[in-house]
């Protein structure tokens, strides 16, 4: 009767300890997802298929001051959480995208992002680069007229460079595949 009532607890033991394993596992395979930044194509982009994808196009950038830069729009898609912008910047290839690109995307996207018109590196459409702050009840800022980054990161696909609305980086990546997505099933 002991040795039965030793194995219950060794059995309820051994169950607890592959829960809690399997609890680990699912979620750092949850955490260690994430989506690239980088996706190589030999495809080369244009606002139409931005267009067909389902972004709604409202302003078109005057890129004479873009380095290497052909093409660049600012409107928004209507993502899974509601409309979000969306910046697109179009390169001849994939490699001027990423070359000529990335530094100035970088620098008006994230917690950091230079969107001041007198200083930021391309000044065409700074004024969509930020919004007002805003974070429910409690965030002040928004009734004091405080203004943050828009796009909380960037995607570079193919020949284009996405800018997309986000808090935070993950989460405008996240809006940026959601019009990736979009055009690779317009494409089929």
């Amino acid at each position: 009767m002991r040795l039965i009532k030793h194995f219950r607890y060794f059995f309820f033991a051994l169950l607890t300890g592959f829960s809690v394993l399997a609890t680990s596992v699912c979620a750092s395979e949850e955490v260690d997802i994430s989506l690239e930044r980088v996706i190589d194509s030999d495809q080369v982009f244009t606002v139409e298929i931005l267009r067909s994808a389902g972004m709604k196009t409202s302003k078109q950038y005057d890129v004479t001051d873009l380095p290497g830069g052909i093409d660049a729009w600012y409107g928004f898609i209507k993502g899974a959480t509601g409309p979000k912008d969306i910046e697109a910047r179009f390169y001849a290839t994939h490699q001027d995208a990423v070359e000529f690109g990335t530094v100035l995307a970088d620098e008006v996207s994230g917690d950091d992002a230079n969107v001041d018109k007198e200083t930021t590196t391309w000044k065409e459409g700074v004024k969509n680069r930020s919004r007002m702050a805003s974070g429910g009840a409690a965030d002040l800022a928004a009734w004091s007229g405080k203004r943050k980054p828009n796009y909380g990161d960037f995607v570079i696909f193919g020949n284009m460079i996405l800018l997309c609305q986000g808090d935070e980086p993950q989460q405008s990546v996240a809006i940026c595949y959601e019009l990736i997505e979009s055009i690779r099933t317009s494409d089929e």
